[in-house]
């Protein structure tokens, strides 16, 4: 069952231009109990859910850090601009995930970290776990950027990596200027230049959605890595609802009894309609990991859906008030015999 938290606003902090540090302290003496790679999700006083990653090792009092980059039009980023203060009551509710720190193996002589932007920030939480812990095997971590401001903790890597000779920091930029003497390029295309075998590693990867598939894709077709030791949370930044043109449709019962007609697109996940709808908030990038876009199915349709995947019946099953009725909206695709589907919000 996802559990919820009460929590305060202790401080932010700008890191760069457009990134900012979020402290959070438990009330009383309840905090989140999380593990360095899991996010959590954290309700503003709007009742918007956003959801971020744990940017520190945990800690034994239950603080938080979050690494937030704010965005344009971002509710979310207004919200932080303008209104956010120390002292506000915030709800925490997760932890979600598991790309987690894994124990060490004998069997594994090295591992590689892959990041871009924000997704940083469970790979900083768990470095600085397995630092802490004593790790003894080799970490090769790969941050991407398009420019040189993009990787905002670069100098406290550089510095960690000073401190701690099994880690190694590999800065990549995809818009270098002339006089950057660092690596060129994309993070996976540079830790597969550097690994050619990696049968024998563990990788985490996270960041944008795109860069973590290309990775999978590359290091286990290419570079031997068992598919088992890729170990990744893909993000989907929050969007504002923009409408699309389908040639489906499914049907949205709002809580007040009447039926909204959705239009959907065949080939896409259900989420893709839900979320241009402004109906659910995409949040892990399709990695059932999360559970923000559970609905609920008519049963009379539930025949129709293919069966669910080992990992989403884990994830139904941990969530509040489970039901057969429920699914991810984000691993059903849909085709032409699903027009008209029925659904609604989890109750």
């Amino acid at each position: 069952m996802i559990e919820t938290y009460s929590y305060r606003l202790q401080t932010l902090h700008w890191l760069d231009g457009v990134t900012l540090r979020l402290l959070l302290r438990p009330e009383g003496h309840r905090g989140l109990p999380i593990q360095a790679g899991q996010f959590f999700s954290l309700q503003l006083p709007s009742g918007i859910t956003r959801s971020y990653s744990l940017a520190c090792a945990p800690r034994g009092d239950g603080w938080l850090e979050a690494h937030i980059r704010l965005r344009a039009a971002g509710q979310a980023s207004a919200w932080l601009r303008h209104e956010a203060c120390p002292g506000q009551m915030l709800t925490i509710s997760g932890p979600f995930g598991d790309c987690v720190w894994q124990a060490e193996q004998a069997a594994i002589d090295r591992v590689v970290m892959l990041a871009t932007g924000t997704g940083i920030a469970p790979l900083k939480a768990m470095l600085e776990y397995a630092h802490a812990a004593g790790c003894r095997t080799p970490i090769h971590l790969y941050w991407g950027g398009a420019e040189d401001a993009d990787l905002y903790l670069a100098e406290y890597f550089a510095s960690l990596a000073l401190r701690w000779p099994l880690l190694r920091f590999i800065p990549v930029l995809s818009n270098a200027p002339a006089e950057w003497t660092g690596r060129r390029g994309f993070v996976q295309d540079v830790a597969a230049a550097d690994h050619p075998d990696l049968s024998r590693a563990r990788v985490y990867a996270c960041g944008a959605p795109r860069m973590v598939e290309q990775a999978r894709a590359l290091l286990t077709n290419h570079c031997h890595l068992p598919a088992e030791r890729f170990h990744a949370d893909a993000f989907v930044p929050a969007q504002t609802p923009v409408a699309i043109q389908g040639n489906l449709t499914v049907r949205w019962r709002r809580p007040q009894g009447d039926w909204l007609t959705v239009p959907a697109v065949e080939g896409d996940t259900l989420i893709t309609a839900l979320a241009a709808a402004g109906l659910v908030l995409p949040v892990c990038g399709g990695q059932a990991a999360c559970g923000a876009c559970r609905v609920a199915i008519d049963s009379n349709w539930l025949s129709q859906l293919p069966q669910p995947s080992r990992q989403e019946q884990r994830l139904l099953a941990a969530l509040d008030e489970p039901s057969p009725a429920h699914r991810l909206a984000c691993q059903i695709k849909l085709s032409t015999k699903l027009n008209g589907l029925p659904l609604a919000a989890h109750p």
